[in-house]
């Protein structure tokens, strides 16, 4: 979707949880994102809430704010494997790493994800 498209609501609400993902990353001590970086993961996870839920968005309504949350933990995991795409284990200086699954996402957060009913 393109930015011209998204709603001033939406608009509103996406930078709150790129301002929140900010705030994640610096608690972490992760300094390496720029804010395109930051915005281009949110609108990843956004897609992969929608792929999921299979939830057809609109310009007024992007996703269902219920799982910003969700979206902002889903861009968080994203970017902590940047340089580690597809880990499947590492252990260094006693931090052991393994990721459940070789996607972008954890299955774990995907989880809770409900999917909707699609009448055929």
């Amino acid at each position: 979707m393109n930015n011209s498209e998204i709603s001033d609501e939406y608009r509103e609400i996406i930078s709150g949880m790129e301002e929140k993902l900010k705030r994640k990353l610096k608690a972490r001590g992760i300094t390496y994102c720029q804010d395109e970086d930051i915005s281009d993961e949110i609108m990843d996870a956004i897609d992969a809430v929608n792929e999921r839920r299979r939830f057809d968005f609109t310009p007024s309504v992007l996703f269902e704010t219920k799982y910003s949350s969700l979206i902002v933990d889903l861009a968080l995991a994203s970017i902590t494997k940047y340089g580690a795409e597809g880990q499947t284990a590492h252990s260094e200086n006693g931090i052991a790493r393994s990721y459940d699954n070789a996607g972008q996402y954890p299955e774990a957060l995907l989880s809770r994800i409900v999917p909707l009913a699609k009448a055929r």
